[in-house]
């Protein structure tokens, strides 16, 4: 028996065939051992990429929000979170993700601006955030790699370096088109931050051939259209933020400088100075008028501020001047009709307001256009303005409207249109704060571009037409003081590790 087993292993040794099958049945094994190891590495390459990516992005959207928010621990873990859901649905599926976040506290130290060093966290605000994210892997040969080629902890420092300000607030907190751009509209903002609080999923809208660009944007909610229609794309899932400015008294409304029985004050084809007051039935400046205002408070009650309206046929005493709606291009000729339109221009001059140190409170009621949108502001598109708001250096009401151009009552009714169709709006020195209208720019030139700074805090911001709104922030610039609450308040974020 024991010689018959010796002589087949001896035949079966002397056998190549045999040999070579021994051979790769014992490598097999290690063989296909070593494949899987080298699929592990590759995909836990590949993932580790993707994590550090997602994190990068991340943090960066962290220390974005927190130039609006600020730091709040709850508000911080919120951004990630939503961050991370976003990216990651798409990106990587299958694993859950563990997120860890620790403030960065850092202070400047001696005359170098750029010498950084650590800081206090009990003594100072955190200046930017350190983020963790961890991640279990599945392996094909989870027990011989584990936990090298399985674990996968990445981390990325976010910080703020030098300033961001922030410059447009839309307070809209449901409805879409928050902030909404349409036909060739454009919105230039590129040395500040817009944000949008609606929680819709196109909160930030941009349509047709419009364009938004800022140093960055940020929604509650989401963006709709290509992301070409945006330099950057926006942030989504920002947490909201309270109306910046609602804490601002309103000045007081006292008599009125006209006699409102006998309609709005108006001003035709003269050159005119206008005292601070309460100008009520409000205040037409028709084709020809040239008028200056002293500096101080224009309480502009029960209609509208108008400039740059033509001669009109129609109406009553107290509406005898051009409505808006003459002036749209995509109104019916019938409708035109009816309205009484000029058919072209008068040979006057267009309108001019201009004055430095003033600022408009809308209060009381408008009557509205034929489309039933009340109207408070209306600059034609024949009409030249030029304003900058109150520095806060006079009397007590001036320092209630410091840095406030447009202030509309709290309790006007809502969805009322600030409307500019001018051609030649470009200085608009100060905040714009509508906080129950809509601020429409409907003008087919740039607006603003000739502003040291311009803020809007708005229930909504909307552009049609072809205008370009340009946005500055050089707030170091203008005498006109930043409200608390916008303007400059933190730095530009960047990764730092």
């Amino acid at each position: 028996m024991h010689r018959t087993i010796a002589s087949c292993f001896g035949r079966f040794a002397r056998n190549r065939d045999g040999g070579l099958g021994l051979v790769f049945a014992l490598l097999f094994p290690i063989l296909m051992g070593c494949v899987g190891v080298g699929v592990d590495y590759a995909t836990w390459l590949v993932r580790k990429q993707k994590l550090q990516n997602l994190v990068d992005v991340t943090a960066l959207a962290v220390v974005s929000d927190m130039q609006v928010g600020g730091f709040d621990k709850g508000r911080v873990r919120a951004v990630a979170e939503g961050q991370t859901r976003g990216f990651a649905e798409n990106k990587i599926r299958d694993d859950w993700i563990t997120i860890d976040i620790e403030p960065v506290y850092r202070r400047r130290q001696g005359s170098d601006p750029f010498e950084i060093v650590p800081a206090n966290g009990r003594d100072e605000a955190p200046t930017g955030i350190r983020l963790t994210m961890s991640q279990r892997k599945h392996a094909i040969m989870t027990k011989l790699v584990t936990p090298y080629l399985t674990n996968i902890v990445v981390r990325a420092t976010a910080e703020i370096v030098g300033n961001s300000k922030v410059c447009v607030v839309a307070l809209e907190d449901q409805a879409g088109q928050a902030i909404g751009l349409n036909d060739d509209a454009q919105v230039s903002a590129t040395g500040c931050s817009v944000y949008a609080m609606s929680a819709s999923p196109a909160a930030i809208d941009a349509r047709d051939s419009s364009k938004l660009s800022a140093m960055k944007s940020c929604a509650v909610g989401g963006y709709a259209g290509p992301s070409q229609r945006y330099q950057p794309v926006p942030i989504t899932g920002c947490p909201a933020i309270k109306d910046p400015l609602a804490g601002r008294v309103p000045p007081v409304v006292g008599r009125c400088v006209n006699d409102p029985r006998q309609g709005p004050f108006q001003v035709g084809n003269e050159s005119k100075v206008l005292k601070p007051g309460v100008y009520c039935g409000g205040l037409i400046l028709k084709a020809g008028a040239n008028v200056k205002l002293d500096p101080g408070i224009y309480v502009i009650k029960d209609g509208p501020l108008v400039v740059g309206s033509e001669a009109w046929t129609g109406g009553s005493r107290f509406r005898n001047w051009v409505p808006c709606l003459c002036y749209r291009r995509r109104v019916l000729a019938g409708i035109k009709s009816r309205l009484r339109c000029p058919n072209a221009s008068t040979m006057l001059p267009p309108a001019s307001l201009s004055g430095d140190g003033v600022g408009f409170y809308f209060t009381g009621r408008v009557e509205p256009d034929d489309d039933h949108i009340a109207r408070p502001i209306q600059f034609m598109p024949r009409s030249n303005v030029s304003l900058s708001a109150p520095t806060g250096d006079l009397t007590t009401d001036n320092r209630k409207m410091a840095g406030l151009l447009f202030f509309e009552d709290r309790a006007a009714p809502p969805n009322r249109v600030f409307e500019v169709m001018s051609d030649n709006a470009r200085r608009l020195v100060g905040t714009i704060y509508l906080p129950r209208g809509t601020f429409l720019v409907s003008a087919n030139q740039v607006v603003a571009d000739q502003s040291e700074y311009t803020a809007i805090v708005a229930r909504r911001l909307a552009l049609s037409e072809s205008p370009r709104l340009v946005v500055n922030a050089n707030y170091s610039a203008s005498k006109v003081p930043v409200p608390k609450g916008i303007g400059p308040t933190s730095a530009y974020p960047t990764l730092t590790n």
